[in-house]
């Protein structure tokens, strides 16, 4: 007899996830004057947290120190408004 497969509970399908993790990083990036490298790399280090901001800032062609502090500015320490 073959084994059944377990179904996943529900809400934990590719879509769902997509959809429910893709809502912070874009509205964290409104407002904000940024290139399309930048806003690119920003979701490449928010998408793949076990790349390091070099290997991001080298695949996107921008500045590490740059990229680090959008970082830093835009997620860790939000602005108040």
């Amino acid at each position: 007899m073959m084994p059944q497969p377990v179904p996943f509970p529900v809400g934990h399908d590719a879509a769902t996830r997509r959809e429910r993790s893709s809502a912070v990083p874009i509205a964290a990036l409104r407002g904000h004057d940024l290139t399309v490298a930048e806003r690119s790399a920003l979701l490449d280090c928010y998408a793949t947290p076990d790349r390091t901001f070099l290997e991001v800032a080298i695949t996107h062609g921008v500045d590490r120190e740059r990229l680090q502090e959008l970082w830093f500015d835009l997620f860790l320490t939000p602005s108040r408004r």
